[in-house]
């Protein structure tokens, strides 16, 4: 993760973050096409989290490293994969020569990074030449589509104020630097994993998915609510119902990725 002006407590959520995340088989074969990565590749995860897609591409690469600002991330990253290199370092000012990777990517990080610029600029300087970059977020249009906004609409408001959309991306990574700039739609991967509608009644799910951090005690509480209601009721299917159909037309998350030539 990033910073966010000390909104999110990231060592916090660190405790509870794999509750609610993992990494996605259906992203991770995005990232291995987009980023061209094969076993002699060399890579950096930005804003690494816990370490799931650190570990995940491993598999398939030379090595990769991962890089978070949060110790408690990386704490935890560490822990669960202590074959693996894990720095606490900010993604604004990466601690590496100009250079040195082969690719590098971010899952669901731009949001959580004031300077989108400098972030962008840092990539594009540790890349080699080729070099390649992919960020893994959600379009305006997918976050509408998720079924907790109805339960908690502010949040909805909050993270399109937060997350730019795929054209504001594209001419970030365009002005950075980066060329042949294409799009990747995930169809199955929604960001978090394991969810149902109990889920959210669960402080500790809630917890990992950082919107909540935005939200007051109340507005959380009279979404959890409502959403109970649903459930009690069978009202809640026909919301889930509207959201898998919304995904399977428009995707649950987006890959944007860009060439260093």
């Amino acid at each position: 993760m990033a910073e966010d002006n000390g909104v999110v407590d990231y060592d916090r959520i660190s405790r509870i973050y794999d509750v609610s995340r993992a990494a996605h088989p259906e992203t991770v074969e995005k990232l291995i096409k987009v980023l061209n990565i094969d076993s002699n590749s060399v890579l950096l995860d930005m804003g690494c989290g816990t370490g799931n897609y650190t570990a995940a591409l491993q598999q398939v690469a030379k090595s990769v490293v991962g890089i978070d600002i949060s110790p408690g991330m990386i704490e935890h990253a560490r822990a669960k994969f202590p074959g693996l290199q894990f720095i606490c370092g900010d993604v604004t000012s990466l601690p590496f020569d100009a250079e040195t990777f082969n690719a590098v990517f971010a899952i669901q990080v731009l949001h959580h990074v004031e300077n989108k610029e400098a972030f962008l600029q840092e990539a594009y300087r540790v890349l080699r030449k080729p070099g390649y970059t992919a960020l893994h977020f959600c379009s305006h249009e997918q976050m509408k589509a998720f079924f907790f906004c109805h339960y908690f609409p502010r949040g909805l408001a909050i993270e399109l104020e937060r997350m730019p959309d795929v054209a504001e991306i594209t001419s970030l990574l365009e002005e950075t630097g980066f060329s042949d700039v294409g799009i990747e739609i995930c169809y199955q991967d929604i960001v978090v994993t394991n969810e149902t509608p109990e889920r959210y009644l669960d402080a500790d799910y809630r917890d990992g998915v950082s919107t909540f951090s935005f939200l007051s005690e109340e507005e959380i509480e009279k979404g959890c609510k409502r959403l109970q209601a649903d459930i009690a009721s069978g009202a809640v299917e026909k919301i889930i119902l509207r959201q898998k159909e919304k995904v399977a037309e428009i995707g649950g998350s987006t890959v944007i990725y860009g060439r260093k030539l």
